[in-house]
């Protein structure tokens, strides 16, 4: 089963990687309502639900250059295959998409994440995949940008690779200066990668 389901987000990755770079607003909504579905079936496998109880936070408020510190660790962590963020950079309703998803709150994106994780070490194990971080830089008083790579050897009968770049804007309007929104785009077709 976990195969199966790997072999279904690859192939729905496939299909939303496969026309020039875009985001959320160009992606097909046949593409999306797969991975929406896929999504879905990976949550209820995984049990881990959204949390929305109230977090304590270190600080009060961020400064820009803090969140960009925590973005750069974020990233040093490989968080785009790791799933490991620094909760205390993002506001509890902080708005996430990217080309094929979009969804409110930190609560879910952090279940996502753990539902998820158990079939990326199967699939993609630390050892065979990675994370290349161009840098965080400041792009307007309120925002941050991350040009990245990620590249990953997938363990799959056929042994396909994902190198895929892509760029996230980090919105920071959200309380105390932290993430309101997290919009990623991608740069490369799953057929070149």
């Amino acid at each position: 089963m976990a195969r199966a389901m790997l072999v279904c987000l690859c192939s729905a990755a496939t299909d939303a990687l496969s026309a020039p770079p875009r985001g959320f607003g160009s992606t097909s909504s046949a593409t999306k309502g797969v991975v929406s579905s896929l999504t879905r079936l990976v949550n209820l496998q995984g049990g881990a639900k959204p949390e929305r109880a109230p977090r304590a936070r270190a600080k009060e408020a961020l400064s820009v250059d803090e969140v960009r510190r925590g973005l750069e660790v974020d990233f040093s962590n490989e968080y785009l295959w790791s799933g490991e963020i620094t909760a205390e950079l993002y506001d509890e309703d902080c708005v996430f998409t990217d080309p094929t998803l979009s969804f409110s709150g930190l609560d879910v994106f952090e279940a996502n994440l753990k539902n998820l994780d158990p079939w990326i070490e199967r699939f993609a194990p630390p050892a065979r995949r990675r994370v290349d971080c161009d840098g965080v830089a400041r792009v307007a008083d309120d925002a941050l940008e991350a040009k990245w790579r990620m590249v990953g050897d997938l363990d799959l009968p056929w042994r396909p690779r994902l190198d895929l770049r892509g760029t996230t804007r980090y919105t920071l309007r959200g309380e105390g200066g932290r993430i309101s929104r997290y919009d990623e785009t991608w740069g490369l077709s799953a057929g070149d990668a």
